[in-house]
């Protein structure tokens, strides 16, 4: 149950970039104008996820660690490729993600309500503080409390996600944060790096391909 409501949270959450359909009018959240790098934290029950990410324009990548083995994943959102890269082992694979999938998860959810309710600074940073509430295909909701720059980045997040198999709460947030442009070797295999069996994505923790199947 929770694995599913979890998947749910970074289907709506992590990787959808676009404009987002209310019943009668669109309702959007503002959008990101800056490149970056940062910290990252999610937290939900007795899950603990935190990667250093880095955001490019079409670019992103998260650096982690899965069952003790680091593990990069480079996303193209203009190639359509994410690259998975195993520093331990220099290794990687590419794979193509799958447009007609991309439009179909695109329209799993719609904001029903956005409002803006305060301005704090946080991080360094002054951020828009927005009341969100999302509804996804499957009778999901997610309610939940933004803290956005006016770079459009969201730096934390605090909410509840209830369908029908239960209610979370949850928590995502960056942490120091650095705004600058990205170099684009970041984004690049290491030379000398070999292409991994295609088999050893068998390995990533299944949360962590929700993450980079998505745009």
């Amino acid at each position: 149950m929770i694995i599913k409501i979890i998947k749910n949270i970074f289907l709506v959450s992590f990787l959808i970039i676009g404009t987002l359909l209310a019943e009668d009018k669109i309702l959007t959240l503002p959008k990101v104008t800056v490149e970056y790098v940062t910290n990252t934290l999610f937290k939900t029950g007795i899950l603990d996820i935190r990667t250093r990410t880095f955001h490019a324009k079409n670019l992103k990548r998260i650096d982690t660690v899965v069952e003790n083995i680091p593990i990069s994943v480079v996303i193209d959102y203009e190639k359509q490729v994410a690259t998975y890269i195993w520093p331990k082992t220099f290794s990687y694979v590419s794979v193509k993600l799958n447009p007609k999938t991309q439009e179909k998860l695109k329209k799993l959810s719609k904001i029903v309500y956005l409002e803006k309710i305060d301005l704090e600074f946080i991080h360094g940073f002054e951020t828009d503080v927005f009341k969100v509430k999302m509804k996804l295909a499957d009778g999901t909701i997610e309610e939940s409390t933004r803290w956005i720059t006016k770079h459009g980045v969201t730096l934390k997040e605090i909410g509840i996600i209830e369908g029908k198999e239960g209610k979370l709460h949850f928590l995502s947030e960056f942490s120091n944060v650095k705004v600058f442009k990205q170099d684009r070797k970041i984004f690049e295999v290491p030379e000398n790096y070999k292409l991994a069996p295609t088999d050893q994505l068998e390995d990533i923790n299944e949360l962590l391909k929700l993450m980079v199947k998505r745009t």
